[in-house]
């Protein structure tokens, strides 16, 4: 029994390490060698595979946690300024900068707007710094944005 139970916990162990996978955010302008070298020893490291597969592909994740952060914080400054609420603001921000589709609900017209959540970090940089410049210019809020600002929507 012990010994099966050995055999099976190996076995396992094995097949969690084959499905693992690492992964990391590369940036064109950014040194990649050091990140890659790290990156396969510490695969190598954890794993008792003598091969691996790298793949880059377009980075499609969805908005990051900071980025996410950042967009309510600045939701908050403008609330506070406009009066209005949070989610009055982000569905009017919504509505201005992102994709709007319709779709026939029970024979009627319905406009659908495009949530934040399905944005890749790229889409939601840019939704981010669209969002900046209307309280900005157009409401002529100053934010108060973090030191890294620039950094979450590039």
């Amino acid at each position: 029994m012990h010994t099966k139970l050995l055999i099976m916990t190996e076995a396992l162990r094995r097949l969690f390490i084959v499905s693992e996978s690492l992964s990391r955010i590369l940036k064109r302008d950014k040194p990649k060698a050091d990140i890659v070298e790290n990156m396969t020893r510490s695969f190598f490291k954890g794993s008792d595979t003598d091969e691996a597969v790298i793949t880059i592909k377009p980075n499609t994740m969805t908005r990051s946690q900071a980025q996410n952060r950042l967009y309510w914080m600045i939701i908050e400054q403008i609330r506070k300024e406009t009066y209005n609420s949070k989610d009055a603001i982000h569905d009017h921000c919504r509505e201005e900068f992102l994709e709007i589709q319709t779709e026939t609900v029970c024979n009627k017209e319905r406009t659908v707007l495009k949530s934040t959540t399905e944005l890749n970090t790229k889409e939601m940089g840019e939704y981010i710094d669209d969002v900046i410049v209307f309280a900005e210019t157009d409401l002529g809020i100053k934010l108060q944005l973090p030191d890294d600002w620039r950094e979450l929507i590039s």
